[in-house]
């Protein structure tokens, strides 16, 4: 694992409270490395996610140029489940 990697798969475990080691980066008989601090969550479980506005591209039904739109997450409350997904490499180079 390369260390850019698992430096986004420990801010990834710190948000979900889980922990990650290399082990390819440990050799046996060596001393374990310090763990980071450990960070607390800003949200726990059971409480409101914070409002956000997120931009998004809305594709056009003929193929021509997406369109820019923004959504809201207080929008879909009451309305429907939402899931938020962490992708903390998606589209980098590495």
């Amino acid at each position: 694992m390369s260390p850019r990697s698992l430096l986004w798969a420990s801010a990834l475990a710190v948000l979900l409270g889980v922990s990650v080691s290399d082990a390819s980066a440990q050799t046996p008989g060596a001393p374990a490395a310090p763990a980071p601090p450990q960070i607390p969550p800003l949200v726990k479980v059971g409480q409101p996610m914070p409002d956000f506005t997120l931009p998004y591209l809305e594709p056009d039904p003929n193929g021509g140029r997406p369109a820019s739109k923004t959504a809201t997450l207080s929008s879909f409350k009451g309305k429907q489940s939402v899931v938020i997904a962490f992708y903390p490499a998606a589209f980098s180079p590495g």
